[in-house]
């Protein structure tokens, strides 16, 4: 109970501070912003950017905790998490190992230019294979997922 109104709080404070941000920045303006990358957006700007990364570490520490908690006091749970970790990893193992492949080399040179990424760097057969890998793992949890939401409603309907 402790431990409910001590973070009922702190996300009081949190909000407020927030609010107080979002309302300066409306009183300057959006023009200041973007106009001024050092001064009042200094001012606005990055404490709120600074305020958002403290509540997602907050937020992603706490639900850590719980989680780690609840699964070290139970362990029918432990055992399905680990069981839930492996078949994620089974299925990312079948689509790197399986499915995605390297041989594309067509693509790579587009107009007589080499493809490349966001940050300038190549586009190589390794990035080419995970990118690969990312999509067939995608699609595989895709037609699971439909297939478990297909599965139930039809189980339901049968029941009937």
């Amino acid at each position: 109970m402790v431990l409910h109104k001590v973070l009922k709080y702190l996300v009081l404070l949190l909000s407020l501070i927030a609010m107080a941000f979002f309302f300066y920045t409306l009183a300057i303006g959006d023009e200041a912003i973007e106009l001024n990358t050092g001064g009042s957006q200094a001012f606005t700007v990055s404490p709120l950017i600074v305020l958002a990364y403290i509540t997602l570490g907050l937020t992603i520490t706490i639900v850590l905790f719980f989680v780690l908690r609840g699964l070290a006091t139970d362990p029918a749970a432990l055992k399905k998490a680990g069981v839930s970790v492996g078949l994620l990893t089974l299925v990312a193992l079948i689509s790197y190992y399986g499915l995605a492949d390297d041989s594309n080399t067509v693509g790579f040179i587009e107009n007589g230019k080499i493809i490349e990424l966001d940050n300038g760097a190549q586009l190589t057969k390794g990035t080419s294979q995970w990118i690969g890998a990312s999509l067939y793992m995608f699609y595989i949890l895709a037609v699971v997922a439909v297939g478990t939401v297909v599965w139930a409603g039809v189980s339901k309907i049968i029941k009937k």
